[in-house]
């Protein structure tokens, strides 16, 4: 466990932090991080800034302000009479289609306005029978990561419909049944068992749910969560066979690839050792389906899960990553066009680095003291 002092004040403008661990180097703040923050340019982080990390209240004002941020307001201007952004029949598309535009606007914390409770009611008009959502319609096999975006998103918007509880459920059946997430319409490429960062993408989910809604299901699925992230230690579940695997069917055709995949699960010592997920390790905002380590944490923090020394290492990652200056940066960027950019690769993100000062706060390692 790490424990980290912050000392602020208004007058000298200087914030130190102090690290007790003794296998790391102190930190030090500059005080321009939270003033960044604070500014107003972003106002849903500036606002989480204030009301999460400094425990200052917010004003209606303030509170109004929040979809004048740059993104929010052009993706919202985009939206069509009909509620979508396209006239193609793909809200799938990356990341152009509907899905994503009211994916990101949950990400950035966007307030629910008419156009937007539009665009909602739009994207419920895809979901399948069983609650969930798929990225090709007239497909019948849903994705969790997909659904638990959504569902996430029309929960943050307040939305009033009988797919919300149809949509917690599909995703609840599945944790149960699966102890896990399964989301894989075809599992012969690799030897995982399930998609570990789709665990990311459900926990979200169940992290804005009000306490109200979390039945003894739902809770019993944040358990089974909680301790697949602990035995992964968050990012470190490939099986140490996975690479000479993925040597050995290349180019091969299903039917010869069972029977690799057969030999090696049978061969214990393909998994005495687990690799970390590499991508895991780069920092992004926004996420699609994947995720990483610091939006993990981050919701691990939003779901009050408690600390567990098996996520020491993760920390560490957060914490080494700050850059010199005190910001995180944005380290990946989506292959496909967005509709609207939010942030740039490689350059300071005031989203990352609200959440990993989040993440800080949340695990007792920081103090704010004015």
């Amino acid at each position: 466990m790490y424990l980290f002092i912050i000392f602020y004040t208004k007058n000298t403008q200087i914030i130190i932090i102090l690290m007790v661990k003794f296998s790391l180097n102190s930190v030090l703040l500059p005080p321009k991080t939270l003033d960044w923050l604070l500014e107003d340019n972003n106002p849903p982080v500036r606002n989480l800034t204030k009301f999460f990390l400094l425990n200052e209240p917010l004003s209606e004002k303030e509170l109004e302000e929040t979809n004048n941020y740059k993104p929010i307001k052009e993706i919202i201007s985009l939206i069509k009479p009909n509620g979508s952004w396209s006239d193609q029949k793909n809200p799938y598309k990356k990341y152009t289609g509907d899905y994503w535009q009211v994916i990101f606007l949950c990400d950035m914390n966007a307030k629910p306005d008419e156009l937007i409770l539009k665009a909602c009611r739009n994207i419920i008009s895809y979901q399948l029978p069983n609650g969930g959502f798929t990225h090709k319609l007239g497909s019948k096999f849903p994705l969790i990561c997909l659904t638990a975006n959504i569902i996430r998103s029309l929960i943050h918007f307040d939305i009033k419909d009988k797919s919300i509880n149809q949509g917690i459920d599909f995703l609840t059946d599945n944790i149960l049944k699966n102890k896990g997430t399964f989301c894989s319409p075809d599992p012969l490429y690799t030897l995982l068992p399930d998609c570990q960062m789709t665990l990311t993408k459900v926990l979200a989910m169940y992290a804005i749910l009000r306490k109200n809604m979390m039945s003894s299901e739902t809770k019993r699925a944040v358990n089974i969560i909680e301790e697949k992230l602990v035995e992964n230690k968050i990012f470190k579940y490939i099986p140490k066979g996975s690479k000479e695997y993925q040597k050995q069917i290349r180019g091969k055709k299903s039917g010869e690839i069972r029977k690799i995949r057969k030999e090696f699960l049978s061969n214990p010592s393909n998994y005495t050792k687990q690799e970390p997920k590499k991508s895991w390790l780069k920092f992004g905002f926004p996420h699609s389906y994947t995720s990483d380590i610091l939006e993990t944490l981050y919701w691990i923090a939003k779901s009050e899960i408690p600390y567990h020394k098996e996520f020491d290492e993760a920390i560490e990652h957060v914490i080494n990553t700050m850059n010199p200056s005190g910001y995180w940066i944005n380290q990946l960027a989506f292959r496909n066009p967005m509709l609207v950019q939010i942030e740039e690769k490689k350059s300071p993100s005031k989203w990352l680095t609200f959440r990993a000062s989040y993440v800080l706060k949340y695990f007792q390692m920081v103090e704010f003291q004015d």
